[in-house]
């Protein structure tokens, strides 16, 4: 009966864990399902994390009141009727706020889990490892999971298989007498600065997750056209190897050798040098690999730098889900951003890639009307598949189809660059601070220079496969000045030419009335800002003749 109450124990915790980002793959389903906007279904995700972020603050608080055998089974309890309201939930609003109630019932569970374990386990150092191990994988295996489910039975069925592992935690502790949380966590417990350093590099190592867990399988799907069962598969990679690092986490140094090498998989990642995903795979690994060296021993050296089990469990939780939830409101609006002014570059240069190609008048005619209703969207969860919707449409426009989704995927995977750098240097500043923990002792810095020498070795690979040149800003020559790209001397590229010399022309004079108006405006205090922005949609007819 001990052994099967740890096993329940353990995965509570991890599918507690896994449930800040189970439904990252299920997002675009949720948004189709519901009819709302992005920011809104995005608060699925969000919800669950500032609850227990908050649940497990004020659980710290009353550590020294709280009973764990009640406490477990509570959560467990409201774990268990929250996972089967989300299944049933009928909007968005309500499945909002039973992710709230999850976040709540997670919160007891992580925290009650804790000093459960140590009454289980044969040693308090056990149980502190048994328990951040859990967590970590996960953690990590969420988005793959979430995915492999969404892909094969629907979104629902996510909170539907969470509800049988709630029960068995719950029918594991009900009844079961915990000793009292009073023996300290650990007996090497850190103090001062080391406690510190250890709670700054869990919220920074937290929020590089962000990118790992939920920007990097946001992109495979939803920009780069995988399915959800393929990026869940690549995205199993993180799990994996973070389960394969966490015996290691326990070596001198291993927290910032994770950091370095979670830095160094984020970077990567921003570098990816083209549409395969073999790229991906390897950034995914060796990301997760560090992961699963630096969470486990980070999380251990927080809940064993408070005297109470279920103190330092709070505080750890409490930790990693606002470093969870700082990092969703720091690189969320920054991929926004970067991803708008994407889509405009990408516009730019798929309409380029159809005027330039070496096809005749009907054949780009055929490809405008292919393409229109993909473009007529006014707002869509994930890129049109304009391969797709060229493909049977004869061998010229299949072609040029191919073309325009290649150079269109390309550039907005760029628009996912600046977070995961951000996300990396989010990493490297957590091993920066857990450096400071205990000296600077040459043995203590020989595997992080080991892990960045690997991280290195990454970025070149990367950087040799094309990483400097793919999903780059597509060069706008300057108006008034190239011609028109179309060759040849047939009647057909001649009439390209002919109209295309006419439409340059035009855009070059609206670029030069919009240079004057602008000049007037700010010496006369013209208002004509409306104008000026038309103006400017206009000029954009020379930039679209003009890139290569």
């Amino acid at each position: 009966m001990k052994r099967l109450a740890i096993v329940a124990t353990l995965a509570a915790v991890a599918v507690a864990s896994a449930d800040s980002s189970i439904v990252v793959l299920a997002l675009p389903d949720l948004l189709a399902r519901f009819d709302t906007s992005i920011e809104t279904v995005s608060w699925v995700i969000s919800a669950y994390n500032l609850a227990v972020a908050a649940a497990a603050f004020a659980l710290g608080f009353a550590a020294r009141r709280l009973d764990p055998g009640p406490a477990a089974a509570a959560g467990g309890a409201l774990f268990l009727l929250a996972s089967l309201g989300c299944a049933a939930a009928p909007g968005i609003g309500s499945l909002i706020a039973l992710r709230s109630m999850q976040g709540l019932g997670a919160a007891l569970i992580l925290v009650a889990a804790l000093p459960l374990l140590r009454s289980l386990a044969s040693t308090p150092e056990r149980a502190s490892t048994l328990w951040a191990t859990a967590g970590v994988f996960g953690a990590a295996l969420g988005p793959s999971l979430g995915g492999l489910i969404t892909e094969l039975l629907g979104w629902r069925v996510i909170f539907v298989a969470q509800a049988p592992v709630a029960a068995l935690f719950l029918t594991a502790v009900l009844g079961r007498p915990v000793s009292a949380d009073t023996a300290p966590t650990s007996t090497v417990a850190p103090r001062g600065r080391r406690a510190w350093a250890a709670g700054a590099g869990l919220v920074l190592v937290s929020g590089a997750l962000v990118a790992l867990l939920f920007l990097a399988v946001l992109e495979l799907i939803d920009v780069r056209g995988y399915s959800p069962l393929a990026a869940g598969a690549a995205a199993s990679t993180v799990a994996l190897t973070a389960l394969a690092a966490t015996p290691l986490a326990g070596l001198s140094a291993a927290t910032e050798a994770g950091a370095l090498l979670l830095a160094g998989g984020l970077a990567g990642m921003a570098l990816v040098p083209g549409p395969g995903i073999v790229w991906s795979v390897a950034a995914f690994a060796v990301a997760g690999f560090g992961y699963g060296l630096a969470v486990p021993g980070l999380a251990r050296n927080v809940a064993d730098g408070r005297r109470l089990a279920a103190a330092g469990g709070a505080t750890s939780v409490a930790l990693r889900h606002a470093g969870l939830v700082s990092g969703l409101l720091l690189l969320t609006p920054l991929l926004a951003s970067n991803l708008v002014a994407a889509g405009d570059r990408a516009e730019l240069r798929g309409i380029a890639v159809a005027l330039d190609a070496p096809a005749d008048i009907s054949t780009k005619l055929q490809l405008t009307f292919d393409l229109a209703p993909l473009l007529a969207a006014s707002e869509r969860a994930a890129v049109p598949d304009f391969a797709a919707a060229t493909s049977r449409k004869g061998r010229g426009v299949a072609a040029i189809g191919r073309q325009v989704d290649a150079a269109v995927r390309a550039t907005l995977t760029g628009g996912f660059r600046r977070s995961f750098l951000l996300a990396s240097l989010l990493a490297l500043l957590a091993a920066a601070v857990m450096s400071l923990r205990g000296g600077f002792s040459h043995r203590a810095w020989l595997v992080p220079a080991t892990a960045l020498g690997l991280a290195a070795a990454l970025l070149a690979a990367d950087l040799a496969g094309g990483a400097s040149t793919y999903g780059t800003t597509p060069a706008l020559a300057k108006p008034c000045l190239d011609g028109p790209s179309v060759t040849g001397t047939s009647t057909d590229a001649s009439a390209q030419r002919a109209v295309l010399s006419a439409l340059s022309f035009l855009s070059c004079r609206l670029h030069e009335t919009r240079e004057q108006l602008v000049a007037n405006t700010a010496r006369h205090g013209i208002a004509a800002e409306t104008f000026i922005h038309t103006l400017l949609r206009l000029a954009r007819l020379r930039a679209l003749l003009t890139l290569n």
